[in-house]
């Protein structure tokens, strides 16, 4: 049995597509016996796909919620650009700093990609 955790760092906008598809590909991956966590967390400019996103990559980004992801965007970011919390689809949750959630979950044995 394996407890695979990946962490997805989004740090811009236009990489959203290709962290979502990761993340799929990862959870179809599963193997009997695999415990499987995916953990996306988004800053910078990524954040911004709140009022962008299209709708293959929302539905993408859906996907890998229903199949047990988080997904986490930056409050710092987000204040930054000044996008209000009304803006945020159910997909997403927050953290008050996407750099420290990093560090944090890479402290707790997940393993960091960078897509």
């Amino acid at each position: 049995m394996s407890e695979l955790k990946l962490l997805l760092h989004v740090a811009q906008v236009e990489r959203w597509e290709v962290a979502a598809t990761n993340a799929i590909n990862f959870f179809r991956s599963r193997q009997e016996g695999d415990n499987l966590q995916v953990c996306m967390v988004a800053n910078a400019d990524a954040v911004t796909i709140c009022g962008q996103c299209n709708r293959p990559v929302f539905d993408k980004l859906k996907q890998i919620v229903l199949d047990g992801g988080e997904i986490f965007l930056c409050e710092n970011a987000l204040q930054k650009f000044e996008i209000p919390s009304t803006r945020i689809a159910e997909v997403f949750k927050t953290t008050p700093s996407g750099i420290r959630k990093l560090v944090e979950l890479q402290q707790n044995g997940w393993i960091y990609v960078r897509p």
